[in-house]
């Protein structure tokens, strides 16, 4: 077991999980569950939720109207 211990500032050190975001669940018995946690933005979660978004997205990336400025390197 590891005893995890906080600071005054409610802050804890988890080992073996440096710099990882958990959302936290108080249990009505007092435990605390931990789950790993990702945070992306509104934008990105509906590309990642919406089928159709994402293939409109594609087919105007590769569409022959789309330009891509290049710089070119001066000598």
């Amino acid at each position: 077991m590891t005893l995890i211990e906080t600071d005054d500032r409610s802050r804890a050190v988890i080992p073996g999980h440096p710099n990882q975001k958990f959302l936290v669940q108080q249990n009505s018995d007092g435990s605390v569950l931990l789950q790993p946690a990702v945070v992306v933005t509104e934008a990105q979660r509906e590309y990642d939720t919406n089928p159709e978004l994402r293939a409109l997205l594609e087919r105007a990336a590769h569409s022959p109207t789309v330009r891509r400025a290049r710089r070119h390197r001066q000598a």
